[in-house]
């Protein structure tokens, strides 16, 4: 149980308050109208995909946030404290991380963009500390996959164009780049993987490793001439399981001053049945001790609360995305201490409960990963 002193509170209040809070994984905000409510009914008793249903509800809820009908968004912002988030584009649709659905997500988020002086697109490492001095909420586009443009290179121009910034060159499945953590085998990169490892290079495009085999993780970290991120990952050596990354990886990473951001998800943390902060600190402590504390982060992965019908759903859906029923993937699980995007603060007061020094936390929760971004990103 994690309890603070009336000393310890305003500490970690002013931190949490005054800092760069970057989560270098997160959605938006996950919050349901009532006309987005009826319609999820609808869709529910229709049967309809679940990618279908979250295309629907994504489209919904981006208009009535534009229209103004949707003040709990941005509660959820004041809530958490947090300044910027790392937002998968595309990661769903027919063909999930396809190039038509990354070209709709990127249309979605163009919109609320355009239509809300709030919301800042994250292109250069300039944008980070602007938003943090202003007040506004930022948001770096990402992809989970390199399948939204296949083979041709040509396209990865148009995406960065479109604003995305870092690129995972595999999700749990192998890819044209390479094998992802729950393939059967992890050959490593692929030709076309290291061409497009130097062609991201030269863009300035943070190559992210967080689904990715070990191997494959390991080649990408050697072959790249920039550092490398891992956004949202955990020790395996504390939690066995094919999402988690080793102590060779994490020293790997630090070698070339790279970045390793820790996930909050309550089955991957934990093969313990219920999930707390102080699993989490577990691996921040693992990563600080193996890495250092000025290459670690947090890249929570977690907090998004869906309605009870649907969370069956999702997690059939991850049966597609290459997961299987060992990997235990459930949405209805939770972490004590940690139950929605909203209780964000309560990494910070975890952070110094644990001990760590104002610098420490500083870094874990947004300097370290600026670091990395104004060196490859600019």
């Amino acid at each position: 149980m994690i309890t603070l002193t009336t000393e310890q509170e305003a500490r970690a209040a002013a931190l949490h308050r005054e800092a760069l809070v970057i989560d270098t994984l997160s959605g938006e905000p996950t919050v349901f109208s009532p006309a987005m409510l009826a319609r999820l009914d609808e869709l529910v008793a229709r049967q309809a995909p679940a990618s279908d249903i979250l295309a629907e509800l994504d489209r919904m809820g981006t208009e009535a946030l534009v229209r103004g009908e949707l003040p709990e968004y941005w509660e959820w912002w004041d809530a958490s404290g947090v300044d910027v988030i790392s937002n998968t584009v595309g990661p769903f649709g027919r063909i999930p991380f396809s190039y038509a659905s990354a070209l709709e997500g990127l249309a979605l988020l163009t919109r609320k963009f355009d239509a809300l002086d709030r919301l800042a697109k994250v292109t250069r490492a300039a944008d980070l500390e602007r938003v943090n001095a202003e007040g506004t909420s930022g948001i770096i586009l990402n992809f989970q996959n390199t399948t939204h443009f296949g083979l041709d290179l040509r396209a990865l121009d148009l995406f960065y164009d479109l604003g995305v910034r870092i690129i995972q060159l595999t999700y749990n499945s192998r890819n044209f780049v390479g094998d992802g953590c729950t393939e059967r085998t992890d050959g490593g990169l692929s030709h076309f993987g290291l061409a497009l490892i130097r062609r991201m290079n030269e863009k300035g495009i943070l190559i992210d490793c967080s689904h990715c085999g070990l191997r494959t993780t390991m080649e990408a970290i050697q072959a790249s001439s920039v550092p490398v991120a891992i956004t949202h990952s955990f020790s395996r050596e504390l939690s066995p399981h094919d999402r988690g990354k080793t102590d060779e990886i994490m020293r790997a990473l630090a070698a070339r001053e790279g970045y390793f951001g820790i996930l909050i998800v309550p089955f991957f943390i934990t093969p313990e049945p219920t999930a707390t902060l102080e699993h989490f600190l577990a691996h921040v402590d693992r990563a600080v001790d193996v890495m250092g504390a000025d290459r670690v982060g947090i890249g929570t992965d977690w907090g998004a609360t869906f309605p009870r019908p649907l969370e069956p759903l999702l997690d059939a859906e991850m049966l597609r995305f290459g997961f299987r029923p060992e990997h235990r993937t459930t949405w209805s699980a939770r972490v004590e201490g940690y139950q929605s995007w909203r209780d964000w603060p309560n990494i910070t007061r975890a952070l110094v409960w644990r001990g760590y020094s104002d610098s420490e936390i500083r870094g874990l929760l947004g300097a370290n990963f600026l670091r990395i971004f104004r060196t490859v990103v600019g």
